[in-house]
């Protein structure tokens, strides 16, 4: 199976890095609005009113879990062949794919997940990510990584790809993966490709979900009143350390987010502990 580190110069449609507010990853496919509609993911699915012209769908044909994305390449009446493309930043067909997710100052080494593919006539399918920063005037590429195949592969299949830093002394502080049934110059219709299970490797080689690179704290530094952000709807359980390992804050089933007051603690750093009973993080506040 031929698989290759990706460049955005493979896709056909524009990719516009700027940086937008980003939706909730969403990298076990487990929640969707309805069947066309993936929670936290843009898609090139169209509604023209009467009709709706849907490539991305949810599918029970999964790696693990309940549900698992189909990717299927279509053909819609005045528009043509239409490759099925799904983001987590956002997808207009005339502006092309912008946004992303910020990386909450998580440089991943690696990027995981499971797919397996139909290639008609040779098509490729993709599935990549590009981490970006913003340097004040710009937004720099600092790392992709990804795969790609233009062969068929009937049952799904791990992959664990390393992600390529081009400017590796800088933190990444936005990443957009993206998805496609068709990544060739000529997609061909009913090209398909399922996706399941998306996830980043951390340096300390720790798996961290999609989700975990939504959380973030702010304001941050703060006057003892801030939100933390979750980044999913798992349950989770928050404590706040001092520096001599004290908590002096928490609590539990705890979902999306909660909102924090920490006023007349005394000034200085504090550790935030997040735990879902799977996966733990570890934030840092700072009271002034």
């Amino acid at each position: 199976m031929k698989k290759m580190l990706l460049l955005s110069a493979m896709f056909l449609v524009v990719v516009n890095l700027s940086f937008a507010q980003p939706a909730i990853p969403n990298g076990g496919f487990e929640n969707w609005t309805d069947t066309i509609t993936p929670q936290s993911w843009g898609t090139s699915n169209l509604n023209l009113g009467f009709f709706t012209y849907a490539g991305v769908t949810r599918t029970t044909d999964k790696y693990t879990g309940t549900y698992a994305m189909k990717l299927k390449t279509i053909s819609i009446p005045m528009v043509g062949m239409m490759p099925a493309i799904a983001t987590t930043g956002t997808f207009n067909m005339m502006v092309g794919i912008t946004g992303g997710v910020p990386t909450g100052g998580i440089k991943p080494i690696g990027f995981n997940g499971a797919f397996k593919y139909t290639s008609v006539n040779g098509d490729t399918m993709a599935i990549f990510v590009i981490l970006t920063r913003w340097n004040g005037t710009t937004r720099d590429t600092l790392g992709y990584g990804g795969i790609a195949t233009n062969q068929s592969v009937n049952n799904y299949t791990t992959f664990n790809q390393p992600i390529q830093y081009d400017i590796p002394n800088q933190i990444p502080d936005t990443f957009n993966i993206i998805l496609a049934s068709s990544a060739g110059y000529v997609a061909q219709e009913n090209s398909t490709l399922f996706v399941d299970n998306l996830s980043f490797i951390a340096s300390s080689g720790e798996v961290i979900p999609l989700s975990a690179m939504m959380q973030r704290v702010y304001p941050n530094p703060s006057n003892g009143k801030f939100t933390i952000a979750l980044g999913d709807e798992e349950n989770y359980q928050i404590r706040i350390y001092n520096l001599l390992g004290q908590i002096v804050w928490e609590a539990s089933n705890i979902f999306m987010q909660t909102e924090v007051n920490m006023e007349g603690m005394p000034k200085g750093l504090y550790l935030i502990e997040i735990d879902n009973g799977q996966y733990k993080r570890t934030h840092r506040i700072t009271i002034e």
